[in-house]
């Protein structure tokens, strides 16, 4: 198998179900936030796979973590409109992905490919502390934000959405965490590209939840414009 070889499968996966979501789900009450999701995920598969075919690895490195550094953000956005959530506290976390993209697509050395095998890749980031802040910060945000609606018995949010989602969640950060505790030293530098081997779970549960329609006094309560 060629490096990068997974990261090919799962981009060519990941079109599938968005494709799927853009035929079949175009009316769904959340259909851009499922999009874009889905979008990011697979043009992160596609640059992994064309860092670890060699091309270009240092620009096509930088342009990868810029495409996951919106990840989270767009998964808080998707909770906020899921539970009717009016204020705009989600451009914070847009934002820091900027200032953060900006880091990266400025300065040369910010991200270095370490090693690439068929099934994952390795980098050095040289902000990573302050990276592993923001991005797993948000995502623990996401999941609590939406633990919390679920519990309090938020009227604008069906158990069975919010469920979905959570486990969406859980379903690529749960293996993720378990591989790094078993060697974080093999393991630690791979992150960004084995939770992104596990959000296929998330890709997965994006396309279940795309045609499970709100019920119509749910839709009332969303804002068509933002969605």
């Amino acid at each position: 198998m060629l490096p990068g070889t997974l990261s090919l499968i799962f981009f060519c996966i990941e079109l599938v179900i968005l494709g799927i979501v853009i035929i079949f789900n175009r009316k769904h009450s959340f259909f851009w936030s499922t999009v874009s999701l889905l979008a990011l995920l697979l043009l992160y598969q596609l640059s992994e796979f064309l860092i670890c075919m060699g091309i270009s690895e240092n620009i096509t490195g930088r342009i990868a973590f810029v495409i996951i550094t919106f990840l989270p953000p767009t998964g808080y956005f998707l909770c906020t409109r899921v539970v009717g959530w009016k204020f705009p506290d989600y451009w914070i976390g847009f934002a820091g992905g900027l200032a953060l993209s900006i880091y990266f697509l400025s300065v040369s050395e910010s991200v270095v490919l370490t090693n690439c095998n068929p099934l994952y890749a390795t980098y050095e980031n040289n902000i990573s502390t302050i990276y592993g802040i923001y991005y797993l910060g948000m995502i623990a945000y996401s999941i609590l934000f939406i633990i919390g609606h679920m519990i309090l018995g938020n009227k604008k949010i069906e158990n069975k959405i919010g469920l979905i989602i959570l486990l969406g969640y859980l379903s690529f950060l749960t293996p993720m965490y378990i591989m790094v505790l078993i060697d974080p030293l093999k393991f630690g530098l791979a992150i960004p590209s084995i939770m992104c081997k596990y959000a296929l779970v998330l890709a997965v549960t994006l396309g279940i939840f795309s045609f499970i329609k709100p019920k119509k006094k749910e839709l009332s309560k969303i804002d068509p414009i933002t969605d």
